[in-house]
Parts: structure tokens; C-alpha cells; sequence
């Protein structure tokens, strides 16, 4: 059988390159990339643009680029290219070289590897001429290369059949620069004192677009955001010049950032499974925060005390499953080393100083850091030293940060863990490369990396690395909330006694007038009545300063109302999940069990019901009748919980409470072989104790699911016990929760407090996301923290157990 070989059109050529480079821009900074791959130090993008002057059919002129007239240049002085790199790579389609010998001379990492850049000329325009001389060159001997691309468009020609015209040529590259440009003032002053030994000059005639000034520009922003940052330490300079505009381009500057609240450098080690932070805190002025919050920070441990603070870098290591609180096992193991390791500089950047909280904060110039941001925010990639877009672009918020921020609006000094960072006030830079991360790979376009699950672990990491610094952020604010809110309290009391005693004064001075005025004034000193009067007025003033607190706590309630209401449906929403999967194994089930139970006896002749089969049948309706209790279980639940009367604070009975608890729980307990066990010592005993009854479900129902996902994970057959014990002691309602499961997990082992801080949980798939919302300790601690109750984690021998206390109203 004979074989055929295939053929390709250049016209297919031509269509290949056209897909990797859709946008001028993007050809622009291809050409870019290949001077830096080149070990060029500098690199120049002239534009030069002539216009005419055309008139709309109203009459108003604009300036309109000749597109036929117009030439763009690249230039650099990289290492040139000699005949031969110029025949057996430069021409051929796809070569590999740089996928092969990707390090340079000068240990660059090259950023081509598709061999295609050289489609980006033709995108540019119809006509490219090329002179270079390689740093290998003898006696200035280099090569001029001239490329017509309407070649590509002739159909009947294939690609071996396009052909470019070589030459060697004596070659003086700044002299030729000077007299391609006609003695350019702009280019010769740039170029004065730019060594020019060896290099390359591109130049790209009769354009294929209008390079308007605000495309002109964008170019100019996108070079900027691609260049390899200052932070990063490589000899690599751009300039941009327009010829017609010569006073608004220059060097391209590169993001470097001086005026931060916080950086954040972390270097994740693929090899050890550990990162290594160095944290920088430039938010707060110390010498402020000492005048207005002396020892706040007295009693705090290193690095949340006051020297690490006046010292303002420190640093720490980590291990990888601890920062994302994800459990090791075979296969998250080849994840976290396959993404391999990684280099991250974050900065956080907030546009104002809020002054309601009180903190002790710098000094910001808010344009100054919107303006940094606009031109440099947002968290880049760079690979080998060269921006992959679109990550860290102003609508591009690949790390989904905005959504964190929805689920956690929360101020960052409320509560430790509960904040999280907005995108518009981060900037970063992420330092990947071929070597250490062959998994994050570009897209065929150029326009991405391909979305695999490298890419979904790298993300993961990036996220637990940013953490690390909110998590540092709320750690060093909450002692100056909280200190804050004492002043705040402390004023409060000092209103309300001002408040109190004016009126008490207003009213006893009025009483004195009536009876003045009906029993005449009293002569000589009364001291019966001075001291009568005294005690009415303290009398008066208690029961004012009773009812402005009064008033001040209903309006805290009705403030709080919302906040229950919203707790009540996250809570709502773990039990969903929880039963999810309950829910899937009956969804084809009929709620009319019983009727199908006598209709199947009924019909079923009697010599049958002996058999195995009918015991069968017997079993299914069953299995039937007990998943349709479950159904009427949830709902039930479900209902109960969004009461009203649920979300009103009144007089709390925790008796009564637990038998409804156990009560709507019996039949999953049933279920799942469960033993709930109430050790009830408050029976019988009068206390005042206020709470919304949705609250105390809400730390019930969490605890409980959270007890039956622990028996789940049982590896053996045991007693399944849940006991919950409550007593009173001085003036302190003591609860007592506990199960005999599987424990805490390992992860939380260093630091059991992680558990309630939101969105930390230890449940994940094999690709590391996360399964558990981490709201349901979250949710608990925060109700407990509400009703100015405490809650400790215990450490029982075996299973998991919490201590809760409430105080009672005297």
C-alpha cells in the first residue's frame, strides 16, 4: 500500500498564527518576550505613526492614522542571530529550541517554547525587514532578513513554497537605527549610551491597524504590567516612543511598592511540603497606638506582641497542611508536590483609615494608593520572569477573592480569622517557572494557563498563603476593638448615669415647686427632708439608668434581629447539607407507606406470605416507611427552625429545651444507632436567663451534626454516644457537650482554636476543595460570644467535648 504525506496551505500557516495572536498588543509583547529570551538588556518599541486630518459629515475633524504609512519597530541588544539560527530556526514553523535549551547564556528562562512567535510580525503587518548581528559575529559581518506575508494569502501556494529574502550585510547597528529613523532626535538620544554591540532591529511596514492613541496606550499599560518587576532583580529595561507625541512615553516602569499596611512574602517548598513566610506590619503607628493603648499588647505572645509589632518584619515556617488545614494522604500528597514550589510577594493596601473603630492606624494618601493600584494592583503570574495574563487584569479576579469577601463581610478586628481582603486593595506577584512547575502550562493561545488540577492545587495554596496575613491582620486589631468597645461601653454608662441624674434633678425640683406652691415655702434647714430627698433621688436615678439600659438593649436586639435571622439561615443551610445525602436515597420513595403496606398484603395470597420473596417485599416497604420518617423529620426541622417565635428574645428554659431537642432528633439517632444522653441538674430551679431559642438550635443542631459526620469516620463497631450535662453554678449556667467519635482532627492538633474561625474545615475531596461550608463552629462560637457566654474546647480522652458557659441575669 503506497503512503501520502500531508500538505499544508500556507494559507493555513498563516490562520494558525492569526489564532495565537488575536490582538496587535499581544504581538507586540511576543516580540518583547523574544528580546528578553535573547539576554537582551533593553529592549525599544518606536512607533512611528503619521496622520491625516478627515472630517465626519458634520464637520468636526479628528486625526486618523495612515496605516500604509505607518512602521513599528522592536529593537534590542540581545545575541543577535547568525545565517544559521536564522534558516534552521527562525524559518521553521514550531521549532522546539526553546523547549529544549529553555535556560540562556545569561540563566534566563526563556518564555517561548511554541516556536510561532515569529506569526506575530505578520499580525502586525504586510512587510517586515530584519537586521541583526549575533554577539558570534566576525568583523561586524550580520544579516538582513526581509519577509513579504502576503505570501500567506495566495491559496494554491503550500508553506515549504514561502520564501524570505537573506542576506549577509556589514552591520553597525546604532548607525542603521539612526538612519532607518532619518536621524531621529528621539531614538538617538535614547540610544546614546545603550551598548549596541551586537543585537537586532525589526521593522514592521504598512500596518495592519489603526494605532489610535488610546491603543497606542494600552500597549504602553500592558508592558508595564509584563515586564519582568523591579522586586525580582533582572537587567531587563523597555522603552516606548511614539515619534508624533514624543513627550508622552518613556521607560516603562515596573510595579515596586514602598507605601503598603502589609506585605507578605511566602515561598512554598514542593520538596519539604512547607512554606516560609516573612510578614511585614506597616499599618499601625506605634508611637500612637503606645499614647492611646498602653499594654494592649502586654500579655500577647511573639509575634502578636508589641516588639515583633516595633520590629515590623518577622518571619516563620509552616507546613502546607496546616495552612490549609487539609489532611495528608497518598493522593493529596502528589498534588501539593506536582504543582511544585512557588515564590509569592502580597501587598495589602487599604484607600482610607476608618475612624470608628478607633484604630491606631498610619497616615494614608488614598489618590496616591488608587492610582498605584489602577497601574499595578491586582495578583499577577509570572512565569520565568514574564507576566501570564490575564491574572491579576482589573476584572480578573481569579482567586475569587470578592466572593470570600461576600461570605465574610465582617470587619477585620471583630473577630480573629473572620476577615477576609478586598481585590481592588491587594497587588502581588506569583513567581512560576518550566522547570519548577511543568504542570501549569500555558494555553495553546497564550491567553491562560490550562485549568487542571495543578492549576486548582496552586490556587488553593495561593488562598492559604493570603490567609496567613488576614489571619495576622484581625490577630493584631482585636485587642484594639476590644479595648475600643470598653471606651465605647464606659462612655455609654457615664451618658445614661449623666442622663439619669438630670432627670432625676428635673423631677424633684418640679415636685418641690407644686408643693411650694400649694404649702409655701419652708424656712430653716430640713435635714429629715434633705436626706429624704437624697434617697428619692437615687431612687429616681436607678430606675432611669434601669430603663435607659432597657432601651438601649431592645435596640441592640432589634439591630441583632437581622443577624439571627441570617445565622438561622446559614444554620438552616448546614442542615440541608447534612442531609443531603439522606435525601438522594429516597427521593423515588411515596410518603403514603402504610397504604402501600395493606394494598401489598392485601393481593398477596396467603401460601405466598410464607415465602422469601414476600419477606422481601415486606422489608422494602419497611426501609420505605423509615426513609419517610426521616423526610418528615428534615421538614419538620425545617419549619420549626424559621419560627418567629424562634427569632424573639425572651426568658430561656433549658429544660424544656432539650426535650424538644431530643425530641427532633430521635429518629436520626434511631437511624444511625446514636444514644443521646441529658443530664438535666437545672430541674426545678428558678433562673433569668434571655436568648433567642433559634441561638441555642443553632449551637445544638452544629454540634450534633458535626457528632454524627465523627461516627461516619468510625473505622470500628462501638457504642455511638452523645451526652450533654447542664448545671448551675455561681450565677453561671454550665454546659457540657460531648461524643465518643473520632475526636478533633489532626490538623486543628496545634491549634484547637482554628476550628472556630470561619470557613476552616477539614473536609475536602481529592482535589483539596473544600466539602464543609466551615461555618458550623463558626456559627457556635458566635451565638455563645453574642449571649455573653464562653466556650473551651476539652480534651477528653476519647471522642470530642466543649465546656459552654452563660451568666444569669441578678
Amino acid at each position: 500500500m503506497a503512503k501520502i504525506t500531508f500538505k499544508v496551505s500556507a494559507r493555513a500557516g498563516k490562520l494558525f498564527g492569526r489564532e495565537n495572536f488575536s490582538n496587535p498588543e499581544g504581538a507586540i509583547i511576543e516580540l518583547v518576550k523574544n528580546s528578553y529570551d535573547a539576554d537582551a538588556k533593553n529592549c525599544f518599541v518606536f512607533f512611528d505613526i503619521p496622520t491625516r486630518i478627515k472630517r465626519d459629515r458634520d464637520g468636526k475633524s479628528s486625526e486618523v492614522p495612515i496605516k500604509e504609512e505607518s512602521i513599528l519597530y522592536i529593537i534590542d541588544n540581545g545575541e543577535g542571530m547568525t545565517k544559521t539560527v536564522i534558516e534552521d530556526y527562525w524559518m521553521k514553523i514550531g521549532t522546539g529550541n526553546k523547549e529544549k535549551d529553555y535556560i540562556s547564556d545569561d540563566k534566563r528562562t526563556k518564555t517561548g517554547a511554541k516556536g510561532i512567535g515569529r506569526f506575530a510580525l505578520d499580525r502586525l503587518g504586510f512587510e517586515t525587514e530584519m537586521w541583526t548581528l549575533s554577539k558570534k559575529a566576525k568583523d561586524k559581518i550580520g544579516s538582513y532578513w526581509k519577509m513579504d506575508w502576503n505570501q500567506f494569502d495566495e491559496s494554491e501556494k503550500a508553506i515549504s513554497e514561502i520564501e524570505a529574502e537573506l542576506e549577509p550585510i556589514e552591520l553597525e547597528l546604532k548607525d542603521k537605527l539612526l538612519t532607518l529613523t532619518q536621524n531621529n532626535r528621539l531614538v538617538s538620544g535614547i540610544i546614546k549610551d545603550i551598548d549596541f554591540d551586537w543585537g537586532t532591529i525589526i521593522k514592521i511596514s504598512n500596518l495592519k491597524d489603526f494605532w489610535f492613541s488610546d491603543e497606542t496606550k494600552s500597549v504602553f499599560k500592558s508592558l508595564e504590567a509584563l515586564i519582568p518587576p523591579r522586586e525580582l532583580n533582572i537587567p531587563f529595561e523597555v522603552y516606548f516612543k511614539h515619534f508624533q507625541h514624543p513627550k508622552e512615553f518613556g521607560k516603562v516602569e515596573t510595579a515596586f511598592f514602598n507605601d503598603f499596611d502589609y506585605k507578605l512574602k511566602a515561598t512554598y517548598k514542593a520538596e519539604t511540603l512547607n512554606v516560609d513566610f516573612e510578614i511585614t506590619r506597616n499599618e499601625l503607628d506605634v508611637k500612637l497606638l503606645k499614647k492611646k493603648y498602653p499594654g494592649v499588647y502586654n500579655t500577647k505572645s511573639k509575634p502578636y506582641d508589641l516588639k515583633t509589632l516595633e520590629a515590623k518584619v518577622f518571619n516563620y515556617s509552616k507546613p502546607i497542611e496546616k495552612v490549609l488545614n487539609w489532611p495528608l494522604n497518598d493522593s493529596n500528597l502528589k498534588r501539593l508536590r506536582e504543582v511544585g514550589s512557588f515564590e509569592l510577594t502580597f501587598f495589602y493596601l487599604k484607600f482610607s483609615n476608618s475612624i470608628k473603630e478607633g484604630y491606631p492606624f498610619k497616615t494614608v494618601v488614598a489618590s496616591e494608593r488608587k492610582s498605584t493600584l489602577e497601574r499595578f494592583g491586582g495578583v499577577k503570574v509570572y512565569r520565568d520572569s514574564f507576566r501570564v495574563r490575564p491574572y491579576g487584569d482589573p476584572t480578573n479576579d481569579w482567586l475569587k477573592l470578592g466572593a470570600r469577601v461576600a461570605q465574610s463581610p465582617a470587619g477585620a478586628g471583630q473577630r480573629i480569622g473572620d476577615w477576609r481582603v478586598r481585590p481592588e486593595q491587594t497587588a502581588g506577584i506569583i513567581t512560576i517557572s518550566r522547570k519548577n512547575n511543568p504542570l501549569l502550562i500555558d494555553k495553546s493561545d497564550r491567553g491562560a494557563l490550562q485549568e487542571n488540577d495543578a492549576f486548582d492545587t496552586f490556587k488553593t495554596i495561593i488562598v492559604g498563603v493570603i490567609h496567613e496575613f488576614e489571619f495576622d491582620r484581625t490577630k493584631m486589631l482585636n485587642p484594639l476593638f476590644i479595648e475600643h468597645k470598653k471606651e465605647i461601653d464606659i462612655q455609654k454608662e457615664k451618658e445614661i448615669q449623666k442622663r439619669a441624674e438630670a432627670l432625676a434633678d428635673t423631677i424633684i425640683e418640679q415636685r418641690k415647686k407644686i408643693e411650694e406652691s400649694i404649702y409655701g415655702r419652708k424656712s430653716g434647714l430640713d435635714l429629715f427632708q434633705a436626706k429624704k430627698e437624697e434617697e428619692e433621688r437615687k431612687t429616681y436615678e436607678e430606675a432611669f439608668k434601669d430603663t435607659f439600659k432597657l432601651i438601649n438593649d431592645e435596640t441592640a436586639a432589634l439591630e441583632n434581629k437581622e443577624i439571627v435571622q441570617v445565622r438561622s439561615l446559614a444554620s438552616l443551610g448546614l442542615v440541608v447539607s447534612s442531609f443531603a445525602h439522606e435525601l438522594k436515597e429516597i427521593k423515588d420513595n411515596s410518603l403514603e407507606v402504610k397504604e402501600l403496606e395493606r394494598i401489598f398484603k392485601s393481593i398477596v395470597p396467603k401460601e405466598i406470605k410464607k415465602s422469601v420473596e414476600y419477606r422481601d417485599g415486606i422489608d422494602i416497604i419497611e426501609l420505605l416507611d423509615e426513609n419517610s420518617g426521616k423526610i418528615i423529620h428534615w421538614v419538620d426541622y425545617a419549619l420549626t427552625a424559621i419560627k418567629k417565635d424562634k427569632r424573639t428574645r425572651g426568658k430561656f428554659e433549658f429544660s424544656s429545651f432539650f426535650v424538644s431537642l431530643e425530641e427532633s432528633w430521635v429518629r436520626i439517632f434511631k437511624k444511625k444507632d446514636i444514644k443521646l444522653i441529658i443530664v438535666d441538674n437545672t430541674k426545678g430551679l428558678s433562673y433569668e436567663f434571655r436568648a433567642f431559642e433559634m441561638d441555642m438550635s443553632t449551637i445544638f443542631t452544629n454540634l450534633i451534626n458535626n457528632s454524627i459526620d465523627s461516627f461516619n469516620n468510625l473505622t470500628h463497631i462501638q457504642e455511638r454516644n452523645i451526652t450533654i450535662q447542664i448545671a448551675i453554678e455561681n450565677d453561671n449556667i454550665h454546659i457540657t457537650y460531648s461524643d465518643n467519635g473520632v475526636g478533633l482532627d489532626k490538623v486543628f492538633e496545634d491549634d484547637r482554636e482554628e476550628i472556630f474561625l470561619p470557613f476552616t474545615t477539614a473536609k475536602r475531596d481529592r482535589k483539596g476543595k473544600e466539602i464543609g461550608t466551615g461555618l458550623g463552629m463558626y456559627l457556635v462560637k458566635s451565638v455563645i460570644d453574642d449571649n455573653n457566654g464562653t466556650i473551651d474546647i476539652l480534651n477528653p480522652e476519647k471522642g470530642f467535648s466543649v465546656f459552654i458557659t452563660f451568666p444569669i441575669r441578678k
